[in-house]
């Protein structure tokens, strides 16, 4: 959610060593996951230290944890628990894309939580989408990280404006050309969806409210894969009622508390 996604992006350097054997996470992590048991996931997949791909599910865990506000007491310290976890995963493999992604929404957090003179000096704008592009390169059809990248443009335009823009290249049409894309890979993805509604509204929610709504009415039909969608499918809903009776400012409002 405060995701930028969107949910913003880490994403892949190209691997100039070797990986090491991987392992996917324990199953018994996937199954807490899909119940929202997201902290428990994430530590027992982190028990599995050489396996980069247990590792990077890890981070993933503890960002469900924060964006569902479930079991994240202390979001600095999660994130920072999530960044070591995806650090690791990269020494592991320097190829993990998953592990990338991870580092992107902890950027992507951490710099909407940050003031614009934070933000700018933390260079989160310029890492995002760098790794993003690279990751890209590597997997042009990549739903997460082309959400990852809409967020970013529309991200930058509305907190840089046309400052953030020319410094930037943030552009409007990109964003949106991003996420369509990132539709169109994952068209059933209520998460995906609900970052294209929750940016558009956050962006300019009196110009982007149909569309938006839109997004949000889709997410409607869609059949929710485990806690995280479910979390999703109901915070949607949620922004929706507020859009259809309170109006676009409302519902930016309540898609801005929804988020870490």
């Amino acid at each position: 959610m405060r995701l930028r996604a969107t949910l913003r992006a880490a994403l892949l350097i190209l691997a100039l060593v070797s990986a090491p054997a991987r392992a996917d996470p324990p199953g018994a992590a996937l199954h807490l996951f899909t119940d929202g048991r997201y902290v428990a996931a994430a530590e027992l997949a982190q028990r599995q230290t050489n396996s980069s791909e247990a590792l990077a599910f890890s981070a993933r865990a503890l960002i469900a944890a924060c964006v569902t506000h479930s079991g994240c007491d202390d979001l600095p310290a999660t994130m920072e628990r999530a960044e070591r976890s995806a650090r690791d995963a990269l020494v592991l493999d320097p190829g993990s894309i998953d592990a990338r992604l991870q580092l992107a929404a902890i950027s992507g957090i951490r710099s909407r939580r940050a003031s614009l003179t934070q933000a700018f000096a933390g260079g989160y704008a310029q890492r995002g989408k760098r790794l993003i592009d690279e990751a890209l390169s590597i997997a042009p059809d990549n739903a997460e990280a082309l959400a990852l990248l809409g967020v970013w443009h529309l991200e930058v335009l509305r907190r840089g404006g046309g400052l953030g823009a020319m410094i930037y290249g943030a552009n409007l049409s990109q964003g949106l050309a991003a996420f369509d894309r990132a539709q169109r890979s994952a068209p059933d993805n209520p998460i995906i969806a609900l970052h294209y509604a929750v940016a558009l509204l956050l962006l300019d929610a009196p110009r982007h409210h149909a569309r938006a709504a839109q997004m949000l009415a889709r997410i409607q039909t869609m059949r929710p894969g485990g806690a995280l969608e479910r979390h999703s499918s109901d915070l949607a809903n949620r922004i929706r009622r507020t859009l259809e009776v309170d109006g676009p400012r409302a519902a930016a409002g309540a898609a801005r508390e929804a988020l870490p």
